[in-house]
């Protein structure tokens, strides 16, 4: 069976999770090939080609430790149990390897995406993020929007031209609100003059957010790039919790900065881009006529194929070899661009679908090129620190294969299900559901008013309006329809009594936001009766079988590659954590 048939639909999702993962495994890769690794070192375990050294595995015993909340008791069992989770991560790796996936012509694009991702990671590193510098008043900048609401509307545009056309318009003086009535097909926010309610800290695109909260009351910005487009805001109120006292500053300092280090990171890496590209030397007549041999040719330009190493895409004699961008002494030619086009993924080539969007692609991938040279060439480049990296990344996409090979071997028959629905009949019940509105706010002072509101007797519409932080609310009065009680988390214990027409919070779920839910109707518990229960009975035998499979496979692959662990050099280890 041809693993890429399993998985291949998935490549641009897991594209995305892979470039989030890179950050999780800079610098701190679990395991080294044997023939790199320090000789101070010592080895904790050994699979293949693979061994885990103390300083690996005190790394993940660290980040074990953290997401249990430094609560865990580190016996004896759990460091073991620490080390063989992360053993198992590297024998399914040989596995992999041994099944030849990782010869696979989409498996082997898949993996060089990776490693430029990793240089490019590098790139921003040593010429962006090194440079940056977090003092006290950005931290208390931070703090300050932390604790104030702003309210924006907001004219959006895919490129750069459609946003100066809107801006250009406003500046002789058409309306705000009519404008956004013909620009947004979304009936609430051409209604609303697109209004995007209440927002605060770190809520929005990091761009839009940064402008918004640097503007006053009623003042309009030009054209400001997001990572989907351009915005033209207009700050139409602004909301600040009235005493912020130093004590509070100092609980929420950790927090802030770690805030304050993400955001000014993207910040600075958007403006490099964007600063850079307005840079460029090209010629737009040359630009066109590429652009029409990628309309000429369109399905070598938006379709892939992993067995080539460039795009297909027939250029016209007096495009091919061209040069088409240059910045200083780097040249980016047409060649260049099949290569580099070869390497944006599908849903980022699609967008291109008039001469502007295509040449600000165009663009993008030059500046990946020139990005990634200067990387490789820059007298501190690590290149087995960037390696290391990215195969720490292959290494989770292999996880990923294996964990997906697993589901086609499992097979579940409908005797099974029966069985299985005949002995635990009562575990297949369906659970309190909740028809339930809600009203999310951005401050506690806020969500304090609200409930305050629907308290006295108010009408919780009305209230919804005019607080609510979410205006895709006010199309559908905040109706979330009928949910499962075990989906609201933390908050289902005090909502499982609730009553149709009764209040509940106001709940803190996520940083500074805060829900009141209103209960619309509910619907009790009840036996599922066997047809009901087939989708849940096979998610749950398949389950099953599928881990008992995976430990099947694994402690095979253990035994077929010599996985050790040495347990008394574990438990001798000192751990200060």
């Amino acid at each position: 069976m041809a693993i890429s048939q399993l998985r291949y639909k998935f490549f641009v999702i897991k594209l995305l999770f892979i470039s989030c993962l890179l950050l999780l495994f800079i610098g701190v890769s679990g395991c080294s090939p044997k023939d790199t690794q320090p000789d101070a070192e010592q080895i904790l375990a050994s699979v293949g080609s693979y061994e885990i050294t103390q300083t690996h595995f005190l790394n993940e015993l660290q980040r074990f430790n953290a997401r249990a909340g430094y609560g865990m008791n580190l016996s004896p069992d759990v460091m073991e149990a620490v080390l063989n989770q992360r053993l198992n991560r590297y024998v399914i790796v040989e596995y992999a390897m041994a099944q030849e996936w990782h010869n696979e012509p989409d498996v082997n694009h898949m993996r060089e995406m990776i490693e430029r991702k990793a240089v490019m990671e590098e790139f921003e590193r040593r010429f962006i993020l090194d440079r940056l510098t977090i003092d006290d008043n950005d931290l208390r900048e931070l703090f300050y929007r932390a604790n104030t609401s702003v309210r924006a509307s907001h004219l959006f545009a895919r490129n750069r031209r459609e946003a100066d056309s809107l801006f250009a318009l406003l500046q002789q003086g058409h309306d705000f609100s009519e404008l956004a009535a013909s620009v947004f097909q979304n009936p609430e926010l051409a209604r609303t003059g697109g209004d995007l309610g209440f927002f605060t800290l770190d809520d929005m695109d990091i761009s839009f957010e940064d402008q918004a909260f640097r503007m006053e009351i009623g003042e309009v910005s030009g054209p400001v790039q997001t990572s989907r487009g351009f915005s033209i805001i207009k700050v139409t109120d602004i909301v600040t919790t009235p005493v912020i006292t130093e004590t509070q500053f100092a609980n929420r300092r950790n927090e802030i900065a770690a805030i304050a280090r993400d955001q000014k990171s993207e910040l600075a890496v958007r403006n490099h881009l964007r600063n850079t590209i307005d840079t460029f030397e090209y010629d737009p007549d040359l630009m066109q006529r590429l652009w029409e041999d990628v309309r000429n040719d369109p399905d070598a330009y938006l379709e892939f194929n992993p067995e080539l190493s460039r795009l297909e895409v027939r250029l016209s004699p007096d495009v091919a070899g061209q040069t088409l961008v240059t910045h200083g002494d780097f040249v980016f030619t047409a060649d260049d661009f099949l290569r580099e086009g070869f390497f944006t993924t599908f849903s980022q080539r699609r967008e291109a679908r008039n001469v502007h969007d295509f040449t600000a692609q165009v663009k993008a991938m030059a500046y990946r090129a020139m990005a990634m040279e200067q990387a490789r060439t820059h007298p501190d480049y690590n290149a087995r620190y960037v390696q290391r990296t990215a195969d720490e990344t292959f290494y989770n996409y292999l996880n990923q294969m294996f964990d997906e090979y697993l589901e086609t071997l499992v097979q579940v028959t409908e005797a099974d299900i029966r069985e299985e629905y005949r002995r635990n009949t009562g575990l297949y019940v369906e659970p309190l559901q909740l028809d339930m509105a809600e009203i999310v706010v951005t401050s506690e002072a806020a969500a304090d008013q609200v409930w305050e509101a629907l308290q006295s007797g108010r009408n919780f519409e009305d209230v919804l309006r005019q607080y609510t932080a979410d205006p895709a609310a006010r199309e559908n009065m905040g109706r979330l329809g009928f949910i499962p009680i075990n989906q609201f988390g933390m908050m289902a214990p005090s909502l499982v009594s609730i009553q149709p027409g009764e209040y509940a919070g106001p709940f803190q779920i996520t940083g500074a936001r805060f829900h009141i839910f209103k209960c619309l109707g509910r619907i009790e518990p009840r036996q599922l009766s066997f047809e009901e229960a087939i989708p849940l009975v096979e998610r749950a035998l398949r389950a099953e079988a599928k881990d008992q499979l995976k430990i099947q496979i694994i402690g095979e692959a253990r035994e077929q590659f010599n996985a050790t662990v040495y347990t008394d050099r574990l438990l001798s280890i000192p751990i200060q954590l």
